[in-house]
């Protein structure tokens, strides 16, 4: 599953604007992290994506938060206890 997780973070940070991706378990614990994603910031992360599915406990599907600032933004989903975050430039 290792091999895999790699392979699917190498694809998404070959996408244009992806500069960082993070994948946590569904304890907050790091599972790779590559660029300028943070792996001190798993628990953050995954503690976010909980939050959102607290606000929308109805939804068959997961929602995906977007912070946006100047510097960067960061999309976050959960699915099938991995939350991903994906850091990409502005465009």
């Amino acid at each position: 599953m290792e091999k895999d997780l790699e392979s699917h973070v190498d694809d998404v940070m070959s996408e244009h604007g992806v500069v960082g991706v993070m994948c946590t378990d569904d304890q907050g614990l790091s599972l790779i992290a590559k660029g300028t994603a943070n792996p001190a910031t798993a628990g953050f992360v995954q503690n976010l994506a909980e939050s959102a599915r607290k606000l929308y406990p109805d939804s068959e599907q997961q929602p995906v938060i977007c912070l946006e600032s100047d510097a960067c933004n960061l999309l976050i989903k959960s699915q099938n206890k991995v939350t991903i975050a994906v850091h990409k430039v502005p465009s």
